[in-house]
Formats: structure tokens, C-alpha cells, sequence
């Protein structure tokens, strides 16, 4: 595999970040765990919010589409600007 410097640097920042968010998922393994350990009644919903990170998912996507949405439209309005200069 041929890389640019530039390119090879790009991969390894990326790598390091990796590396730095899998040290943040291990971070909240060990606390979601010592909750788990230490209360007296634990809760799963305490742990992990399903409705919270499904909604950050579909606001990702969601956010996605919209952009479609506004260039469609973006072309739409341009196609009845020239409709109507082409009208006078």
C-alpha cells in the first residue's frame, strides 16, 4: 500500500485516537461495574440508557436526510427560477 506523508500521518492519528477511545470504553466498563458491585439495588437504566443512545442515532441519521431534503429543494427553487427568467 502506497501513501502520501500526509496520508500516513492521517492513519496514524487515527490509530491513536483509537486507541484513546478504546481506553474511554474500558474507563466506563470499570465504573458501570463497580456501580453494579456497590449498589444496593442496582438498575440497568442507570447503567445504560437505550432510549438515549438510540435517539442519538437516529438524530444522526435523521440529520443526514434532512441535507438530501434541503438540496432537493435547493434544485427545485433553481429550476423554478429558470422556469421563470425563461418566462419574461
Amino acid at each position: 500500500m502506497n501513501c502520501y506523508l500526509w496520508e500516513l500521518e492521517a492513519i496514524l492519528e487515527g490509530l491513536s485516537l483509537k486507541s484513546v477511545d478504546d481506553r474511554e470504553k474500558l474507563v466506563e466498563l470499570a465504573f458501570n461495574l463497580r456501580y453494579v458491585m456497590n449498589a444496593k439495588k442496582p438498575k440497568v437504566s442507570k447503567v445504560f440508557k437505550k432510549d438515549k443512545e438510540e435517539n442519538r442515532i437516529k438524530k444522526a441519521f435523521r440529520n443526514i436526510k434532512e441535507k438530501a431534503y434541503d438540496r432537493e429543494r435547493v434544485d427545485r427553487i433553481r429550476e423554478s427560477l429558470e422556469y421563470f427568467k425563461k418566462r419574461r
